[in-house]
């Protein structure tokens, strides 16, 4: 073993991160010593320097890579002895442990900006980076020893740390993660799902997993709105949300960094097949992802957004009435809503739509779990709750949102807008498509809220400037969401519509800058707009005892004539209408 350690050192300096295949010395050194002596001389070696820790990772590699437990008559595993069973689920467990990224990670995912990390913590990051890659090649080497094996000799914390290693590792987006290691992740979670589900030992480690590596991370930031069983807690102690808690005692921020590509990992793993265990699980994953929530840090605010939307995804899916019997939906959504207030000037634009981003998703798969349940004992009460719920985030949110980030006056200059956050204000836009296809009918209530504010984007003599073109667009895309579901009552509005969706007719007609493609893609929203809102002015609903009848069968009536008017005093509105 030593002569193996004395070659794999001198090839890891010779070809620093490149430590080749099948490396000969392994051979020798398998001929030489058993898997308990490898075990004990990686066990008792100074890992204090990165090279070090590579060396001993590489020679444990390229010993087992020329490993063969199966007999040379019939093909067959010879069994393991009880010292080899011990030393493999040693191994394993300790190569697991080097996969997980280093702290070095929270540099980047600690802050809001997405800072460029130091340069020692960006030499610490690649070290972890390349050992987690050696470390994962082990796994998969020792992977290919399993499936002839018997199961029972893996033990539940080394299939439990197996697994917690490959849910920190197959996805791309991570920092720690190489296209190599993201690979070599990728086929050994294959192999490893199998393995486990056949052993029938997948599940328990998840749940392993949550309680014995997860759920202590947070012990020191308990939340007051839940009992220890992960249900709401009635009698809460109040306590600030931002307490000024020293981020020590946050872990899954400072050290553990995987925590949140893990918990997506996981959650991703649940079917409605799996009703059972996800229902089990549930309170498991109630505290991580309330912390994050309530966090300061954008960063993890978004990612429990996402957390929360994903795990409710897979409890619509599966049926399960679980957010009712926890009484956690007033818990969600109080944690939820304090991140729809991250606005400018204090937040940033970049941090605002990364975090509303999610937010907002995260509230409409919240109510459609909470309210629109198949199990639901009172579906009337249920649908007026959930009408009610979108009512009050669209007026006293995403409206409010578009009115506090825009000018109160106009331009007063060319460089001076009055949506100083386009992108944002876009967003934003689209978020109230979403809540008004889920309203329906019901939309017609907040018309008047709605439409001034289509009315000013439209109308925006700015608006097919590069950067304000994607609000432009989203306003016309949107308006149509707002016609179909609003039109008993849309034609009070014609003339602040007919205005809006003319002015930015004209705006495009005129503006030399903009590309051809995108004032075809313009046009062509803004003449769908058009064409609903005349199909609407030439079919008014009929409603018994409504006062406004005559109104409407005029508006009808005069309809042709304002268009002919309209064309008749700018002809560029021809394509519009014609």
């Amino acid at each position: 073993m030593d002569e193996l350690r004395t070659q794999v050192r001198r090839t890891l300096m010779q070809k620093p991160g490149q430590f080749p295949h099948d490396f000969a010395p392994g051979r020798i050194a398998v001929s030489q010593c058993d898997l308990p002596q490898v075990w004990q001389n990686v066990e008792s070696y100074d890992h204090s320097s990165h090279l070090n820790r590579c060396e001993s990772i590489a020679s444990m590699l390229s010993y087992v890579e020329y490993v063969q437990p199966w007999l040379p008559e019939n093909g067959s595993p010879r069994p393991f002895t009880q010292n080899e069973n011990e030393a493999l689920n040693k191994i394993l467990k300790w190569a697991s442990a080097v996969v997980l990224p280093s702290a070095a990670y929270s540099v980047s995912t600690n802050s809001t900006e997405f800072d460029e990390p130091t340069a020692d913590a960006k030499r610490a990051q690649n070290e972890s980076k390349y050992e987690s890659e050696l470390a994962i090649e082990l796994l998969l080497s020792l992977g290919k020893l399993l499936p002839g094996l018997p199961g029972h000799i893996l033990d539940n914390v080394a299939v439990a740390d197996v697994t917690l290693a490959l849910a920190c590792s197959t996805s791309q987006k991570v920092p720690w993660s190489t296209s190599r290691s993201a690979m070599n992740a990728s086929l050994l979670t294959n192999h490893w799902l199998q393995v486990t589900e056949q052993t029938n030992k997948f599940w328990p480690a998840i749940e392993f997993i949550l309680k014995e590596r997860i759920r202590p991370l947070f012990a020191k930031t308990p939340n007051p709105a839940i009992t220890a069983a992960g249900r709401k807690n009635f009698h809460p102690q109040s306590v600030p949300r931002f307490d000024g808690m020293d981020e020590s005692a946050k872990p899954w921020k400072t050290t553990d960094v995987y925590v949140a590509t893990a918990l997506e990992w996981m959650i991703e793993r649940y079917t409605p097949g799996n009703k059972k265990y996800l229902e089990e699980h549930f309170p498991l994953y109630v505290p991580a992802i309330l912390a994050m929530i309530d966090d300061s840090n954008i960063y993890f605010k978004t990612i429990g957004c996402d957390l929360l939307k994903n795990l409710l995804v897979r409890v619509k899916d599966s049926r399960s009435d679980i957010l009712q019997r926890t009484n956690l939906t007033s818990v969600f959504q109080d944690a939820i809503t304090p991140c729809l207030l991250s606005l400018p000037t204090i937040t940033p634009e970049e941090s605002s739509i990364y975090c509303l981003g999610e937010a907002y998703p995260a509230l409409l798969v919240l109510f459609e779990t909470a309210y629109k349940s198949p199990s639901s004992k009172n579906k009337a009460k249920d649908q007026e709750t959930y009408i009610n719920s979108l009512a009050k985030i669209l007026r006293s949110n995403i409206i409010s949102s578009l009115h506090h980030i825009s000018s109160s006056t106009p331009a007063a200059a060319s460089t001076q807008t009055s949506f100083p956050y386009p992108r944002l204000s876009a967003q934003l836009l689209t978020m109230a498509g979403s809540f008004v296809e889920e309203l329906g009918i019901n939309t017609v209530k907040y018309l008047q809220d709605l439409i001034p504010v289509f009315y000013t984007t439209l109308s925006n003599p700015f608006g097919m400037e590069h950067s304000h073109f994607g609000l432009t667009l989203s306003a016309a895309m949107v308006l149509q969401s707002v016609i179909k579901n609003g039109h008993p009552r849309i034609w009070r509005w014609r003339g602040e519509l007919l205005s809006g969706l003319c002015s930015a007719w004209i705006h495009a007609a005129e503006d030399p800058s903009t590309s051809r493609e995108m004032k075809e893609m313009l046009e062509n929203e803004l003449k769908i707009a058009v064409k609903l809102l005349l199909h609407v002015l030439q079919n008014p609903v009929t409603i018994p005892g409504d006062e406004s009848q005559k109104e409407q069968v005029q508006a009808k009536e005069n309809m042709v004539g304002d268009v002919e008017k309209l064309v008749e005093a700018d002809p560029v509105l021809t394509g519009l209408f014609f």
